[in-house]
């Protein structure tokens, strides 16, 4: 009984996101309500508030929990197969992988998820937790990168790591924070930014 329960309250989490995403998207975050997505969602707003005491804990939850499982899920982002790729290729493809997540939704509901992450300890302790876990899984890839001779075996992982993570950062902000920072652009610069780690700024 238990199981099903369990069932029951994970297909209903689910319906509620896939509800809140649309309408973010469609209406923005400031003028979709949790009545809104309680309708969309065919659920009673009281049901909805049982889940998520705000609109912002619900946009954390659904960013949070969807980096979890690309992070640790059994479909990881991270289990990827080396054969026939260049290391420089894997990491440009895996950082699109993670920026998709975010771009679930559009820019004024990721500038709340972002505002809300450092309003509340709970949420912050989380995303802190999720910013060790993708550290450290991406630390085992260019560990893996380097068993495998693909990148520089005596580099420092956990340094080399810290500066994909930067760049990861640096480019989200710049999307976040400048109008004219497009989709597009946060692609394109982040590609760059990794041709330039891999070329070196050697004369």
């Amino acid at each position: 009984m238990t199981g099903l329960r369990e069932k029951k309250k994970s297909a209903r989490k689910d319906r509620i996101f896939s509800a809140a995403v649309a309408l973010f998207n469609k209406k923005g975050f400031s003028n979709t309500s949790m009545q809104d997505i309680a309708a969309k969602a065919e659920l009673a707003v009281g049901t909805l508030y049982n889940y998520f005491p705000s609109k912002n804990d619900l946009l954390l939850d659904i960013m949070q929990d969807e980096m979890e499982f690309a992070i640790t899920g059994d479909d990881s982002l991270f289990n990827i197969n080396l054969q026939n790729h260049n290391a420089k290729d894997i990491i440009k493809s895996l950082l699109r992988k993670i920026f998709s997540i975010p771009l679930l939704v559009n820019k004024e509901s990721m500038k709340e998820i972002f505002i809300a992450t450092f309003s509340s300890d709970v949420h912050l302790q989380k995303g802190m937790v999720l910013d060790i876990e993708l550290i450290k899984a991406f630390q085992d890839l260019l560990e893996r990168l380097q068993k495998n001779n693909m990148i520089n075996p005596e580099m420092n992982s956990y340094n080399a790591t810290k500066i994909f993570y930067s760049v990861l950062l640096a480019q989200m902000m710049m999307y976040l924070f400048d109008p004219e920072f497009n989709n597009e652009h946060l692609f394109e610069n982040t590609d760059e930014m990794i041709d330039l780690i891999f070329q070196g700024m050697k004369p």
